[in-house]
């Protein structure tokens, strides 16, 4: 797709970075209405305003500016979508960013990088194309619905002490993909399962090693057979395999955050639906291969297109590195293409409704985890992920270990697992047992 590039005609002019995390959704407007304001970018919680440096300046509240630039080139702008790695060799000096969103100036020597309309890519350009919402903050209504009864006792079943038990002994395994302890690792996660009544497999698939040559090793899939709509399908998803700085290395590869975090939210959101026996068949994953290229979730795919089931699947919610948290506010990205805007607002709106202390930012560039596959093969996916992932001191290290997830790791989680959990509940129509069945799956 072609986008066009910012009007000549704009030429060189001021731009001024306003933070907007804490505007309503009627002062947002104003201030892209404002007279001054000849063209803006909204990044998430960044609001880039073009004009005047003078005039812009006057209409922004005191304490809401983060930096401006004047005389600026507006033809060297560009959109970087980033992946989960930060390059230090990226062209361009950032202006802003939000959601996987950068705003870059290139400077006289550098060339012009070409565009790319592949988001599920690590690294991609686009135009800036001005009045544009490239990841926005996600502002609930506060006249909106409060809990529903029936879906409150399931989120309230979710257990971050736990989820976080859970993310020690997963980190006590070398889970490396070509390591031997990534099989105690699947053991380990196809007994949680089996303890929760569910069908459980480990499908089998190949992928590259180094070098030359393939290897196989395994996904661990839980079924649970929906009570009265078994042929309708969501799938709950996480890796289970981890790496360090470097991608072979078989040692030292505890990954809490990276992505034992998001494995075991697999595992705590299985105990809290399937205590009320969900309508809908649900298959609870546990993918190997990610970091090496998403291979786990390829391959399941492919082996839904292959059965001729993929037309089943009606949801699909990947979590990946959901236990970190920078400081006690508590902020999650929810990322999809932009097919699945609805979607993405759902989740949003269970956020605003049971976890109202965390801020949310929605995105549309999706990249770089188990969520993309899915969406590739036109099914309804996103991934859930804490926002402060890109700067997670550990991420990729040997250090990224349970007690560097930080003091505010287990808020963070349930967080995102209670939301999660909500959306999933009606998804899956895990609600219509709820007084007639104990809370605790483990309760005859």
């Amino acid at each position: 797709m072609d986008l066009p590039p910012i009007a000549p005609e704009l030429g060189h002019d001021s731009a001024v970075v306003v933070d907007i995390s804490k505007v309503s959704s009627a002062e947002l407007g104003q201030l892209k209405r404002d007279t001054d304001v000849r063209w803006w970018l909204e990044l998430g919680d960044q609001l880039v305003l073009v004009g005047d440096k003078g005039e812009l300046l006057a209409g922004i509240p005191t304490g809401r500016t983060l930096g401006a630039i004047e005389n600026l080139d507006i033809g060297r702008l560009r959109l970087h979508g980033r992946g989960c790695v930060h390059q230090d060799s990226t062209p361009g000096s950032l202006i802003a960013q939000g959601g996987r969103w950068e705003l870059r100036l290139l400077s006289p020597g550098e060339p012009i990088p070409e565009v790319s309309d592949d988001s599920a890519h690590e690294s991609v350009w686009r135009e800036v194309v001005p009045n544009s919402v490239i990841a926005w903050r996600y502002r609930p209504d506060p006249m909106g619905p409060g809990a529903d009864p029936l879906i409150l006792p399931i989120v309230d079943s979710i257990n971050g002490a736990r989820w976080f038990g859970d993310v020690e002994t997963l980190a006590g395994w070398d889970r490396s993909s070509y390591g031997p302890e990534l099989a105690f690792s699947r053991s380990w996660i196809e007994t949680q399962f089996s303890s929760l009544g569910l069908e459980v497999s480990a499908p089998a698939f190949t992928m590259p090693i180094s070098g030359g040559g393939q290897i196989t090793i395994n996904n661990v899939l839980g079924r649970w057979t929906g009570t009265r709509s078994p042929d309708e399908w969501v799938i709950v998803g996480g890796h289970y395999d981890s790496r360090n700085q470097n991608i072979s290395s078989t040692v030292d590869t505890p990954g809490a955050e990276d992505n034992a975090s998001g494995c075991s939210g697999v595992i705590e959101v299985a105990r809290a639906l399937l205590a009320f026996k969900p309508e809908r068949s649900i298959l609870f994953m546990c993918y190997a291969g990610e970091e090496q290229g998403l291979y786990g979730s390829k391959a399941h795919v492919q082996t839904l297109q292959s059965a001729g089931n993929l037309s089943k699947v009606q949801a699909v919610v990947i979590m990946d590195m959901i236990g970190y948290s920078a400081g006690a506010q508590l902020d999650m990205l929810l990322e999809s293409s932009s097919t699945w805007t609805s979607y993405l607002n759902q989740f949003a709106a269970a956020a605003a409704i049971y976890e109202p202390s965390v801020g949310v930012t929605l995105s549309t560039s999706f990249c770089c985890s188990d969520h993309a596959p899915y969406i590739n093969a036109g099914r309804r996916s996103l991934l859930t992920i804490e926002k402060d992932w890109n700067i997670y001191p550990h991420y990729h290290r040997t250090t990224d270990l349970p007690l560097n997830m930080g003091i505010h790791a287990q808020a963070m989680g349930s967080a995102i697992m209670r939301t999660n959990v909500a959306v999933l509940a009606e998804l899956s129509g895990a609600s219509d047992r709820i007084f007639a069945d104990s809370l605790d799956p483990t309760t005859p």
